[in-house]
Formats: C-alpha cells, structure tokens, sequence
C-alpha cells in the first residue's frame, strides 16, 4: 500500500462562500489543495466562473513565499442532467421555475438534484487516491431544514462505504462545518479574509437578465443575506432584488443542510 500524504486534502467546491471559506480554511491549516468543481447540467453555471475567481485569490495568498502550499483546481463534467432527464428539479430542468423566498420543506424539494453530493464526493474520493490524499472535504453546513446526503448519517454511511469498497480506510470523508451555522462560516472566513466579493450563491446563475448580479429572492440568496446580518459582517454582494423583501421563517431546530 503506498503511503498517504497527509497534508494534502481533496475538497469537492463550487463557486459558492461556503466553499471558499472550505478552501480558505484548509488552505491555512497548511494543506496542499486538489480542488474539484463540477459541472453538472446546473442552470447557476456562474459558480463555475466565481469558483476560478476566488480560487486564484487564493493562490495569490498561499501559494507564495517560505510557507507557500500548491493548489489546483479542475472542473469535472458530470451527466446528472442527462441521467435524470425526467427530473423536475429547478437546478437541472430549464423549463422548471425557481421558487423563491425562504427555504422550506416543499422548496427544497423543487431544487433536490438526486445524489448529487454522493457523485462528487465520489470523484472526489477517486482523485484523491490517485495522489495519494487522506482527506476529501465538502462544505455542507447546519441548516434548519437538511438534505439527506448533508448530514452526519451520511458522512459516517459514505466512509463505511469507502472502506468496504477498497478494503480500507486509508480516505475518509470530512465535514468540518457540518455544525456551523452560515453566519458562523461567515465569521470563520472573514478572519481568513475571505474574497467573499468573488462568491456566488444565486440559483439563477446571473441568467434572466440579471448579469453579475444575485437575484435576492432564491433561497441561497436569501441565506447569504441574513448569514452576513447575523455575523455582522459588512455584505459585498450586489442583489437585482432586496432580500429584506423576504423576511426569515420561523425556524424549527434541525440538523445539517446543503451549503452554497
């Protein structure tokens, strides 16, 4: 069995502040980074461009000097859009509407695309054995209403797999913000200087007119919102619409959710 390098970690990322907060956070704890972003038939194809964006911010913070760590970054092709070509999901389906204002049970339902977390993590997982990685990552986080593969179940279920797949356990799966509140990972990445400007959240992609600008009525722009006013961290972002239009549900308790 060859050795692992421990300093080096996989992280599966998209475009969003979660996944740059991840980046950030790995990348300061002196990691070498493998970054993996996917394309998977999503209409939001702007977080691919803004993943490149924050990603090359941060080599210009790490990846120079006496203590300089190496990033790459790839975008993967995946075909969840053509597998689930009965899908309904607003994510995938271009004639599907996105729902807007806060997220609820029934909402998230309208934006699930199947298996989606496991497919990456999966790529993520094979990449990292191929550089001899002992840690793969993604950013999901605490949410009030969770998907089911963004949760401490699946994380645990996913490295059992793992395990049996290959007969051991030199990979395990790590979700350091599986109990973070967004405003929490809004606080931890503005203490790494974050390039948060260079983040994006939108479902809408910057599609419908909207151009660099977030739509302020999906429900990640809703959650990008309130995380900067409950951290009390000054919010860069430009919104087509003003999220204070959609005041925040009443919450029920909950375990982890999806991060963007």
């Amino acid at each position: 069995m060859t050795t692992r390098i421990d300093r080096t970690a996989v992280l599966s990322v998209s475009g969003g502040m979660d996944s740059c907060v991840l980046v950030y956070y790995y990348a300061s704890a002196g990691f070498n980074l493998h970054l993996l972003s996917f394309d998977y038939g999503q209409k939001n194809v702007n977080e691919l461009t803004y993943a490149e964006k924050y990603i090359a911010k941060a080599r210009e913070h790490f990846c120079k000097g006496s203590n300089a760590i190496e990033i790459r970054h790839r975008v993967i092709e995946l075909p969840l859009a053509q597998l689930l070509e009965n899908s309904d999901s607003a994510l995938i389906n271009a004639s599907r509407s996105m729902p807007y204002g806060p997220a609820t049970t029934e909402s998230l339902k309208a934006i699930t695309v199947p298996y989606r977390n496991p497919n990456m993590l999966i790529q993520a997982t094979t990449a990292a054995w191929d550089v001899e990685a002992s840690i793969v990552a993604y950013a999901v986080h605490y949410n009030e209403y969770p998907l089911p593969d963004a949760q401490e179940a699946f994380v645990k279920a996913f490295n059992q797999m793992l395990t049996v797949a290959m007969n051991t356990s030199t990979i395990k799966v790590e979700a350091p913000f599986l109990s973070f509140t967004k405003a929490q990972i809004v606080r931890l990445g503005a203490s790494f200087n974050a390039p948060f400007e260079l983040t994006w959240s939108c479902f809408e992609g910057g599609s419908n007119g909207l151009e660099e600008k977030h739509c302020g009525k999906c429900a990640t722009c809703l959650d990008r919102y309130n995380a900067f006013k409950l951290a009390g961290i000054a919010d860069p972002t430009r919104y087509a619409n003003n999220p204070k239009s959609y005041p925040p549900l009443e919450r029920k308790q909950g375990t982890a959710g999806e991060g963007a």
